[in-house]
């Protein structure tokens, strides 16, 4: 060792060799029986002085004192035999060790005063034997070094019953350490002894450095748990959750576990809900359904397994109520672990955001499971929306026409037009002709659809020259889709009050879209409710967002017309701007031709200054499958419209029915306004839905949980850090690691699974969206594109440098 003083801040444990000569050069060693070394030339104890009350080491001849840093533990080790054993011995201050016949007034002041030596001594603590009276008192309970018992030398996997799996590699913990204390109750008090107390240890011990890696260190707290669950919840993993835990933390080794122990965590949950799943759910449901006012919820079970949900919440009702009119129903895949289908009812609400009115899951995509989930959605909201878009699924279809019976139904123009590139009738003209055509022959066809200004005659005629000019009068699926025109042509849709509100599913897909980036893949139908929570939450939070900014903030004016500001007093910012963009036009762009009164109607014509042909397109000259909405005004040049005002109910009307198709007044309305002197829009032209503060504050901000107001029961990651810190209680005293999961996840519940489970988790979903893990079915037109992407090659048919050979060349039926 030499004379030289130990660097005690960097090591808390002294290494001292005790050995004599016997002359063979073999070295014979005194086995210590306790916690004193039986060595005449080796004592440990403390100074003499008092007031330093830090112990000191002597060593033969050489005596050296030791100054400690106050409650740094320190540790001598002693080297038995050749081969033999090291025992370490903790030296820390004399008011923190055990002492026999030590007596507590509760056995959780004693448990603590153990833990907290073995903390300052820098081993971990484990239950080890305890006897319990009838009442569950504990008489008896032996405290161990975590490293007690025998090690696993197994090679096999004794689990196998076979004994064929061969072990994983995995390093030895225990080390069949004796180290312990032994706490026994005083007969017919609930005070505790120390009736036992080893203090020698056959390993060494962790370093003051290294004390953050032990396991009572590492062991994660509720309020960590709940930061990861948070995150969990944000489709943030473990391993990114313990990057953002050691940065707000200012490092890794301040406080926590490992990545291994934040990964267990999740592993821990995932194992407690297991077959309980949906059973969870149900009961969860069921209870906030009892709690919550106005919330409805609504399941079904086939064959003990659960086959469809369907929710939604009082907020939720409220929006309905005020922008149910438009309806858009777009069904979500791998949402969840058992690959139900997710099936939200979006709409548009007066910022013209996305708004969630309810939500369902389906075990199966067919006509039954849609039907169940539109009457539990009727049944929930008590009124049938005026027009429901969704996409040509055929099932979801005939439901739609079966429950909503005063609904339009209404299909999405971008799936429709999504699926042009892929009719083989069309690679030909899309893929193959010169871009000239292929340009063409596109912007004719989007200028025609998404024109809303055409009469169904007009778009009839101009169709027909579009098949006529391009040669596809022939063309099967033009043909059909041609027939279907009045179920997605918006010329075919102006007479329903807010058609052109929404045109595609788009903007529900977009929803969907925050959904799915929020999901875990294959999460738990608990965790899955969880984040939709997240998500609505986030959803209403913009609401009052929108809300707020409308409230206090100013547009600035661009006309002199009194009913500008009265617009901008009335409705919310995003509106106005374009009740403004109306304004605007009205006063630059249109003027009074004439006016006839007759039995108290006056006809006023209306000019409007239009350019030629106006195309508001993408930028790119292609018009490309991503675009999700293609504006068209082609084919419309100078108009005259014809607005009617009755002089008994002082209503107005136009022939552009913009009011109808949108819910806000036309420029050639605010153009006659000047005539008549009116300086306000009249009320029955100031739709409810466009208005500001439509949804009460305090309704947005109610959670989506069990409780009605519970602002204040759940800890954010916001104050985990600053009201949280670890436990300082025993395990006995803390709430069960079921009652956590309880807890984390909202459930009430037993805390083992039970064999008797009226809902079991749903199995054997295969919907058309489900695909198989990993090989996601791919689109014709992906197919193509792919094909397309790849090197040209010459024909020897054609003799073209093209994407076929001449086993396949379009030539080849031709020449024969």
């Amino acid at each position: 060792m030499g004379d030289q003083e130990p660097d005690v801040n960097n090591h808390i444990y002294e290494e001292h060799y005790l050995a004599s000569d016997d002359g063979n050069g073999i070295e014979d060693f005194d086995f210590p029986d306790n916690d004193t070394l039986y060595n005449d030339e080796f004592q440990t104890g403390e100074s003499s002085n008092p007031n330093l009350g830090q112990p000191h080491v002597t060593h033969e001849d050489t005596e050296f004192n030791i100054d400690f840093i106050e409650g740094q533990p320190h540790v001598t080790h002693d080297y038995v035999s050749p081969g033999g054993t090291l025992y370490w011995t903790p030296i820390v201050l004399d008011d923190i060790k055990p002492k026999v016949s030590s007596k507590f007034n509760s056995y959780g002041e004693a448990e603590t005063m153990y833990r907290k030596y073995a903390l300052e001594s820098g081993f971990d603590v484990r239950l080890g034997r305890v006897r319990k009276m009838k009442n569950e008192i504990i008489t008896n309970r032996h405290l161990v070094c975590n490293r007690e018992g025998n090690p696993n030398t197994s090679k096999l996997d004794t689990l196998d019953i076979q004994h064929k799996k061969t072990q994983r590699r995995k390093d030895l913990f225990r080390r069949n350490c004796k180290a312990k204390v032994v706490l026994e109750i005083i007969p017919g008090t609930l005070t505790y002894v120390v009736s036992d107390f080893v203090e020698r240890h056959n390993h060494e011990l962790f370093s003051k450095g290294n004390m953050h890696l032990s396991r009572s260190k590492r062991k994660l707290d509720y309020s960590q748990e709940i930061f990861i669950h948070n995150l969990l919840k944000q489709n943030i993993g473990p391993v990114k959750a313990h990057r953002l835990y050691s940065a707000l933390q200012v490092g890794p080794s301040v406080r926590g576990g490992l990545v291994t122990d934040f990964k267990n965590a999740r592993r821990n949950l995932n194992c407690y809900i297991g077959g309980r799943d949906a059973k969870f759910l149900v009961d969860k449901m069921n209870d906030r359904k009892k709690n919550v006012p106005s919330f409805t919820f609504e399941y079904k079970v086939s064959n003990k397994r659960l086959n469809s949900l369907f929710w939604a919440d009082e907020t939720a009702k409220y929006n309905y109520n005020s922008f149910g009119d438009v309806i858009s129903l777009d069904a979500t895949f791998s949402m969840n672990k058992y690959d139900m289908v997710f099936v939200p009812f979006t709409g548009i609400d007066n910022h013209k955001k996305c708004v969630t009115f309810g939500a369902g899951l389906l075990s199966k995509e067919d006509e039954v499971s849609y039907e169940w989930l539109l009457r539990a959605f009727l049944k929930a909201f008590r009124k049938q929306p005026q027009l429901v878009l969704s996409d040509q699924d055929p099932a979801l279809k005939k439901a739609i026409d079966k429950v909503f019976l005063l609904a339009h139904h209404r299909l999405c123009m971008w799936h429709i037009t999504k699926k042009l590139p892929n009719k083989n009738e069309f690679i030909q003209i899309l893929s193959i002709e010169d871009a000239t055509t292929n340009q063409k022959f596109r912007k004719h066809f989007h200028s025609i659809i998404w024109n809303s200004k055409l009469e169904p005659h007009e778009f009839e005629n101009v169709w027909r020259q579009m098949l006529e000019e391009f040669k596809i009068t022939d063309n099967t699926w033009m043909n059909t889709m041609c027939g279907l025109r009045k179920s997605w042509i918006p010329a075919f849709f102006k007479h329903i009050p807010m058609s052109g509100l929404m045109r595609t599913t788009s903007l529900s897909e977009s929803q969907n879209w925050s959904f799915q980036t929020t999901t875990l893949t294959g999460s738990y139908l608990v965790m899955f409710m969880m984040t939709f929570e997240s998500v609505m939450e986030r959803q209403r939070h913009n609401q009052i967002l929108n809300d707020f900014n409308t409230a206090t903030t100013f547009p600035k004016f661009i006309t002199r017309t009194p009913y500008e500001p009265h617009a901008s007093n009335v409705y919310t910012r995003k509106i106005f701007y374009q009740v403004q963009k109306e304004i605007s036009r009205s006063e630059y762009n249109c003027f009074q031709k004439n006016v006839i009164s007759s039995n108290g109607v006056d006809t006023i014509i209306v000019m409007e200054k239009r350019k030629n042909i106006t195309i508001r397109q993408t930028n790119d000259v292609d018009v490309d499958d991503k675009d999700e909405e293609y504006n068209y005004d082609c084919l419309i040049r100078d108009t005259e419209y014809t607005v009617t005002h009755s002089t008994k109910d002082g209503s107005f009307k136009c022939t552009c029915m913009h009011f109808e198709h949108l819910g806000i007044l036309c420029r050639h309305i605010f153009c006659v306004f000047k005539f008549y002197g009116i300086e306000q829009i009249p009320e029955k032209y100031i739709l409810k839905r466009w208005r500001r503060d439509v949804i009460p504050t305090k309704l947005l901000k109610r959670r989506f949980t069990n409780s009605f107001d519970d602002s204040t029961s759940d800890m954010t990651a916001t104050d985990i850090f600053s009201t949280v810190d670890r436990y300082d209680c025993p395990n006995h005293d803390l709430p069960t690691r079921a009652d956590h999961f309880k807890q984390l996840l909202g459930v009430v519940g037993p805390d083992v699974e039970s064999d008797v489970n009226d809902i079991q988790n749903p199995t054997d979903i295969r919907n058309k969206g489900w695909g198989s893990r990993g090989k996601r079915l791919k689109s014709t037109k992906e197919m193509i594109e792919k094909e397309i992407s790849k090197p040209k090659r010459k024909c020897a048919t054609c003799e073209q440098m093209v994407h076929h050979d001449k086993r396949n060349c379009p030539l080849k039926n031709t020449k024969k």
